[in-house]
């Protein structure tokens, strides 16, 4: 296969590349295979229908005020990676929660204003095997719809998925546009199996984790999501594409890890790839030289307390795990790419 060389780097959409990719790219299953997990922008991956949601933004699904089959749901709550609730004092769960009513609570960024917003459980089905690499059983599967008020109808809540599905899967936190994790006595997240949130989820870093020499699966599930979205800056910007390949690994003590790198005998990248940089909950931890030499100056201008250019006091630049331990030994996520170049929409590995 000839290659395409392009020796300038350009910034399309305002996005930042994270990653260089054959123009004669092979397609790639829906199915996240080892060292090509998908890069995305968005976070939940809902979708916000009708005018009155136009710029609006999720802060949460809220825990009261749910009801099922008109009858009102008391505590309810997410335990792994599932809703639970209480209706007249029985416990309901599973697939038996299907049909039942929530709100969830959105701002206006403009005013701060928020109001609620219903949604419905159409149909709860048992997540597939293949999104479970810890093998610490099934959770489920909820496809959710907004209630909108322009139309007087139902609309699927969630943006399609790689396979060609519109699912959400319930955590026990919410996130804000800061990209920053909170835990509230009173909401949680639905993360759309398009948005990140939802896939660091199904890369088996499911946030209720426990035993892997005391680590916190929780924060892992954070740093993945800021590595997903290439959120150097920890800032919740993403600096990448839709559906950009990367090979996301960790060095999680036993049963760890629960991804191990794409490349020859777990200790290389996959071929083609080369190191790009350690996250924690907080962004980019450091950056590998690559990675400096493609985009140091918009790097250093995107997060200039964070990230320091080579040959600079205090620069974090990286290439090897014992390097990022280096800026710091408790790094969560050790992610590789190519170096794309993204050029009118066309994206171009280098």
């Amino acid at each position: 296969m000839q290659r395409r060389w392009l020796a300038v780097f350009l910034v399309w959409g305002g996005a930042l590349s994270a990653c260089t990719v054959d123009l004669d790219e092979p397609s790639t299953s829906a199915v996240q295979q080892k060292g090509m997990q998908m890069q995305g922008m968005q976070m939940q991956g809902m979708q916000m229908q009708g005018m009155q949601m136009q710029g609006m933004q999720m802060q949460g699904f809220e825990l009261g005020g749910a009801t099922l089959s008109d009858v009102g749901l008391t505590n309810l709550h997410v335990d792994k990676g599932e809703v639970v609730a209480t209706k007249d004092g029985t416990t309901v769960r599973g697939t038996s929660l299907a049909g039942a009513h929530l709100f969830a609570r959105v701002v206006d960024p403009a005013t701060q204003n928020t109001i609620d917003v219903e949604y419905r459980i159409a149909s709860i089905q048992t997540e597939k095997s293949q999104y479970d690499p810890t093998h610490t059983g099934a959770t489920y599967l909820y496809t959710l719809e907004q209630y909108v008020p322009d139309t007087q109808m139902w609309s699927n809540a969630c943006g399609v998925d790689l396979d060609g599905f519109q699912y959400a899967i319930p955590i026990a936190a919410t996130y804000d546009s800061h990209g920053d994790r909170h835990y509230t006595p009173d909401m949680f997240t639905f993360g759309c199996t398009n948005g990140v949130i939802a896939k660091c989820y199904r890369w088996g870093y499911r946030p209720w984790l426990t035993g892997y020499g005391g680590e916190n699966m929780d924060d892992y599930h954070w740093a993945c999501t800021r590595a997903a979205r290439a959120d150097y800056c920890g800032d919740g910007t993403p600096h990448t594409y839709d559906n950009t390949q990367i090979d996301v690994w960790d060095v999680l003590p036993a049963p760890g890890p629960t991804q191990k790198r794409g490349g020859l005998l777990g200790i290389l990248p996959p071929l083609g790839m080369v190191f790009e940089a350690g996250w924690d909950t907080q962004g980019a931890v450091c950056v590998s030289r690559q990675r400096w030499l493609l985009d140091g100056q918009l790097l250093a201008n995107l997060c200039p307390d964070k990230l320091v250019p080579p040959g600079l006091l205090g620069a974090t630049v990286c290439d090897t795990l014992a390097g990022v331990l280096g800026y710091d030994p408790d790094v969560k996520i050790l992610e590789d790419s190519y170096v794309n170049v993204h050029l009118l929409g066309i994206t171009i590995q280098l």
